[in-house]
């Protein structure tokens, strides 16, 4: 089958992560026999008041991908504005040679690319497929004009695939009227080659924490290194452990989180923003992955964690709790001192981390998602 693939997530030469976990879907499904054109349209803030350049070509994993990005100095207008979007995927589909012609829509994350997949769709008499990664989705059916669409879509989607299930109950909450059977969990893909299984060295008495995020400000943080921080701070001082935090991601907050610690004697290191592979690499110096957070989809960096046999220590979050067990981690509530038992229970606990890494790799491994994936196609 031919999948034309829509979404406005997607990895830029100025962005290499931005919706890396869309493109990783996009790969699995490239691994089926099904043929498959990803179009992104991807829309920047900048200076000029519109630019657009627009390419195609085959990526490194042999997916064929039509990119389009816009810079413009009212991005927030340009987003929101999906009839123009949708006119931009017209005129250039119209224009690709040679002429695609898809049996199935699929589109990743209703707003906007979900929307104008729905439209397109419906020209074209198409199935229509939505894979949901959109913890807002509860914002997005609460917008003017935006909503009534986005509800429409849901309704007329043939399939309706969140990463979580999790976030299945929650569009189930918000659209009762949206048909159970059509809304099948498929979760985000994990790269098991590269985040591959490395036995951990258990000899040292200094233990190493990694946390990977971007560390920027906001009105309401969603991800909460200070916690981290100060259970550590607290640690250290009540048992017979040295600690290293390795703090893995760029942002605005580094300044602030770096004085943190040397108020409170943490040792951390700050790496600044890391490729996947060196990545990896600070994942198997790694003792523990520790993940404190507000909310979560699906936990993108806590199954690479788990994927390289590395325990994780993260908040109880409903999404988290479909990855994290007592085989694997440990959950606690976001407080300092469930943080500082956590952390401890963690360090005097065995892993059997090989067990850790292949249960998570035979569940989220490209060829498990890329088969999943794949019954819905046929079953279109």
């Amino acid at each position: 089958m031919k999948i034309l693939f829509f979404t406005a997530w997607y990895p830029t030469e100025t962005n290499l992560n931005f919706g890396i976990f869309i493109k990783e879907h996009a790969k699995a499904i490239q691994k089926t026999d099904n043929e498959i054109v990803v179009f992104a349209i991807v829309i920047h803030r900048g200076k000029n008041i519109w630019k657009k350049t627009t390419k195609d070509f085959v990526d490194e994993n042999g997916v064929r991908t039509i990119l389009i990005e816009i810079t413009t100095r009212f991005r927030d207008i340009a987003y929101h504005a999906i009839p123009l979007q949708y006119w931009i995927v017209k005129r250039t589909l119209r224009k690709l040679q040679p002429v695609f012609h898809p049996d199935i829509i699929h589109s990743s994350v209703i707003f906007p690319a979900g929307i104008f997949g729905d439209w397109f769709a419906r020209k074209l008499t198409k199935p229509h497929i939505i894979t949901e990664h959109f913890t807002g989705v509860r914002n997005v059916l609460k917008m003017p004009v935006i909503s009534l669409w986005a509800k429409k879509a849901y309704q007329r989607a043939t399939y309706i695939l969140p990463v979580s299930a999790n976030l299945k109950e929650n569009l189930i909450e918000l659209m009762p009227e949206l048909k159970k059977d059509n809304i099948h969990v498929i979760p985000n893909v994990i790269d098991e080659q590269l985040f591959f299984y490395k036995e951990k060295d258990t000899v040292s008495d200094t233990i190493t924490l990694c946390s990977i995020a971007a560390w920027n400000k906001y009105k309401k943080p969603a991800k909460q290194p200070e916690l981290l921080i100060d259970a550590v701070s607290v640690l250290q001082k009540e048992i017979d452990k040295k600690f290293i935090l390795l703090m893995v991601g760029g942002g605005n907050k580094l300044d602030e989180l770096k004085e943190r610690c040397r108020e409170k004697n943490v040792n951390a290191i700050f790496t600044g923003y890391l490729s996947k592979t060196e990545i990896v690499k600070k994942l198997h110096e790694a003792d523990f992955f520790a993940h404190p957070t507000l909310i979560e989809t699906f936990g993108v960096v806590v199954a690479e964690a788990l994927s390289t046999g590395t325990p994780v220590i993260c908040s109880n979050d409903k999404a988290l709790r479909e990855l994290v067990n007592e085989q694997n981690g440990v959950l606690c509530e976001n407080t300092v001192e469930d943080w500082v038992k956590a952390i401890e229970q963690a360090i005097h606990k065995k892993f059997d981390t090989k067990a850790i890494a292949n249960k998570i790799q035979d569940k989220l491994g490209y060829q498990s998602i890329a088969a999943e994936i794949d019954k819905i196609y046929d079953s279109v």
